[in-house]
């Protein structure tokens, strides 16, 4: 009977669906101008802050205590880097003057001069030797980051340098540029990869997320744009007009940004819908970024203070993207959560679109213990609820609320949209940070089918060298090419039946030959990823299917005829080919001597046999039944055929 109360007022706080939520915030104080750049140390542990004051001031995370003031900067601090032993700390000011700190002490280690004007961007390779430094002057600078000794100067940019980045393995360095170009450099030599282009105007920050597989760039067009690292191609488009100052999670799920002046929108990238804001800053904010493991933001702004956000509980879909199942069949996602405390009770919303995707069932996780309560499930077209009280002890830390089936309707793309409310043992809510999921399209089925196919891989290789937006160009690098195949094989090497080919006909699968240039194209490029290598294979598996067991002569095609007809077979094996056509008296009336055939199947009108109907001579036979016979090597079969005029 004690547990009443409780249960009662969970379900109160359940019937609710949406609320505003109250996030914790440290706030730290001490700079006297407002703060213009905060960026954390790799572990996370610290945070150093950059104002107008002057000065960078360091903090410790855990405790929200000052460390260390450094001083020195004659004039605006622009750019701040911990190295990723997060010993050093440098920062790029107005004169153009970079200088490096040891962040356990505090202490100036040295200045580093070249740069004509301000330094906008620093950042150091992942190995620590290197330091990048982009500026106004339109140049990028490498140096020595350990003596500060000038190494290489990268020139190329049209305009002022907003933003450098290293990707995570060091190979690559990446410029975003007030010329509204992406530059990918190598990271060793200076040499110029290539340009990305798509932005309409200045580009602000550039940065690697999903462990370096992405390159996010944030433009004042209102936009930002992913990038494959691999190729340099636009993946895709995120429109976030009214919103400033963006800063996105390294596993790419989440972006926070600033609108009206002081207030910071969380939106939830997969679904491109806000999640909730933050309020509490007094004045106009100039910088947010998230802690390298996402649990935390810090923002800092006119009011002259460095505000940190408690973000480490969440309720999220995984996987967040689930790429669609052929129609008919099922997928299920689990509703974990991370960083729980003291939760006794939620309540889960799902939405989703109902003509892609139908909710089949749900099952609670193991999250709360067998002691529980469970609330009705409430479905309506396109949505479904459900709820869980525990009776016994309530839940700490990460484990799964529960874990949701769909069956597919559609193999179209959609988002489920998740929504939760979470209550402790005092039935108050509690703040959490909630990450949706989408269901995607595969990529494979270019030809909208509903199925991948042979007819797919036709579709592709008939639109060779075709440009602009199709279909067909797969991978969206503009051009339709072996790429766009290869991952098309790739999908087929996915499916659930794959890679069987039962059910196509002889008349949709490709040659041996093309199925043959299809894979020395494919090898020729030597791509060693996991979708490329997929597609390879499934390519091989295909053409040990086009080898025929047997050699057969197979019937001639139209028959009855006039005057024309085709006559397919296949071999098994190499040999030289020979076709003879016989009247009824066995008299032989046309020989074609096709010459030495490889292995395969000459089927299609482009490959079998051709008879024109006439005889040696070149005049038209009559009507009456014939026979013609293959001879291949030491192989003969013989057939019937009619000609009717």
């Amino acid at each position: 009977m004690k547990i009443t109360p409780i249960l009662l007022v969970v379900f109160t706080v359940f019937s609710l669906n949406t609320f505003a939520q109250d996030f914790p915030y440290t706030s730290l104080e001490g700079h006297t101008s407002r703060v213009t750049k905060i960026v954390f140390s790799p572990d996370g542990a610290m945070l150093a802050s950059t104002s107008e004051d002057r000065t960078i001031r360091l903090w410790n995370i855990a405790t929200g205590t000052h460390r260390h003031t450094l001083t020195g900067h004659n004039s605006r601090i622009y750019s701040v880097a911990f190295s990723p032993d997060g010993l050093t700390l440098a920062s790029g000011s107005e004169n153009g003057r970079i200088r490096f700190w040891n962040v356990t002490t505090g202490q100036y280690r040295v200045t580093l001069e070249g740069h004509s004007r301000s330094v906008g961007s620093v950042a150091f390779s992942p190995d620590g030797q290197t330091l990048a430094s982009g500026s106004s002057d339109r140049t990028i600078r490498l140096w020595n980051a350990t003596t500060g000794q000038y190494r290489v100067t990268l020139e190329g940019h049209s305009e002022s340098i907003n933003s450098v980045a290293f990707s995570p393995d060091g190979q690559t360095l990446a410029s975003g540029s007030s010329d509204r170009t992406i530059r990918l450099w190598n990271a060793t030599t200076g040499f110029h990869k290539q340009t990305l282009t798509g932005h309409t105007s200045s580009i602000y920050d550039i940065s690697f997320i999903e462990d370096g597989k992405t390159l996010a760039s944030k433009s004042n067009d209102g936009t930002i744009r992913l990038w494959d690292v691999t190729t340099g191609q636009h993946k895709e488009t995120l429109s976030v007009n009214g919103l400033q100052n963006i800063s996105i999670n390294s596993d790419g799920t989440m972006l926070a940004g600033v609108y009206s002046s002081h207030n910071i929108s969380l939106w939830d990238i997969a679904t491109e819908s806000a999640i909730t804001d933050l309020t509490g800053h007094t004045s106009t904010i100039y910088d947010v970024t998230f802690s390298p493991d996402g649990k935390t933001l810090a923002s800092g702004g006119n009011d002259h203070t460095v505000r940190l956000w408690d973000l480490s509980t969440r309720v999220n879909i995984t996987p967040s993207t689930i790429e669609s199942p052929p129609i008919g069949q099922q997928f299920s996602i689990d509703i974990n959560i991370v960083g729980g405390q003291d939760v006794r009770g939620y309540e889960i919303i799902v939405e989703y679109d109902r003509n892609s995707v139908n909710y089949v069932s749900h099952a609670h996780g193991d999250y709360l213990s067998d002691k529980v309560y469970r609330g009705p499930i409430v479905r309506k077209l396109g949505g479904v609820s459900f709820s869980n009280v525990s009776t016994a002890e309530a839940g700490e830390g990460d484990g799964t609320l529960a874990t949701i089936t769909f069956k597919v309707l559609s193999r179209s793309a959609s988002t489920i949209s998740l929504s939760a409310i979470l209550s402790n043992s005092d039935g108050v809510r509690l703040p959490y940070i909630v990450i949706s999921g989408k269901v995607i399209e595969p990529p494979w089925d270019v030809n909208g089918d509903g199925s991948v196919d042979i007819l797919d891989l036709s579709y592709v290789a008939a639109r060779f060298g075709d440009e602009g937006q199709t279909e067909a160009d797969v991978n969206r690098d503009g051009v339709v090419d072996i790429k766009d195949l290869i991952t098309v094989a790739s999908g087929m090497g996915r499916e659930a039946d794959a890679p069987s080919m039962h059910h196509q006909s002889r008349k949709e699968l490709p040659s041996r030959a093309t199925v043959q240039q299809w894979l020395t194209e494919a090898r020729q490029l030597n791509l060693t990823d996991p979708t490329s290598q997929t597609g390879i294979l499934f390519l091989e598996y295909l053409l040990a299917s086009l080898i025929p067991r047997e050699t057969v002569l197979l019937p001639n095609y139209p028959n009855p005829f006039n005057p024309e007809t085709w006559i397919p077979y296949q071999l098994a094996q190499p040999a030289d080919v020979v076709i003879s056509i016989f009247s009824i008296d066995g008299t032989v009336i046309r020989t074609l001597d096709l010459g030495h055939k490889p292995t395969g199947t000459y089927q299609d009108k482009t490959v079998a046999a051709y008879w024109d109907g006439r005889n040696e001579i070149g005049e038209f036979v009559a009507s009456g039944v014939y026979f013609y016979t293959l001879t291949a090597g030491k192989f003969k079969s013989t057939r019937k055929m009619l000609i009717r005029k």
